[in-house]
């Protein structure tokens, strides 16, 4: 009985082990380029660090994209470099008006190579007129998109990968 036991153990053992070496299952897209274009801090001058900032993001066409990030509005609060974000993100095909989503997540700020980055980790739902006939939307519609965006602080530059 304890021998089968074991075998049973040692079974599974080498099961997660063959599983976690493998392939990742959930491969990220091709990363999405983009620019704040407008960005406020207020920081509080008591003894907390904490600081209060608003980011415009606006993301390059993408060639070939059926849809692409196009923009979006984040509001973070940090405390000690880190904390919830909400606003909202813009996500579509090139001529056509774009899907909003409500944007919430958390916000960590970090030191890169000598440089301040600002890395969210966001949760997109998107968000539907009231006049819209929801037996007509893919299911892929309600289903919330993860994202990572990194902004570097000194030069702007922004980019956005969407998880799966």
């Amino acid at each position: 009985m304890k021998k089968s036991l074991t075998r049973v153990a040692v079974a599974m053992l080498l099961g997660l082990v063959a599983g976690g070496c493998g392939a990742s299952r959930a491969a990220d897209s091709p990363a999405v380029i983009g620019r704040r274009v407008q960005g406020t801090d207020v920081l509080a001058h008591g003894a907390v660090p904490y600081r209060v900032s608003a980011y415009e993001l606006v993301f390059a066409e993408q060639p070939g994209s059926a849809q692409h990030a196009r923009r979006a509005a984040l509001l973070v609060d940090l405390v000690g470099g880190r904390g919830p974000v909400r606003g909202f993100a813009e996500w579509g095909r090139p001529g056509e008006p774009p899907k909003t989503y409500a944007v919430g997540g958390w916000a960590k700020q970090r030191s890169v190579r000598d440089e301040l980055v600002t890395v969210f980790e966001l949760s997109l739902i998107h968000l539907a007129a009231a006049d819209v006939t929801r037996v007509t939307r893919a299911p892929d519609d309600f289903a919330p998109v993860a994202v990572r965006v990194v902004v570097n602080e000194a030069s702007g530059d922004v980019t956005l990968i969407r998880r799966q």
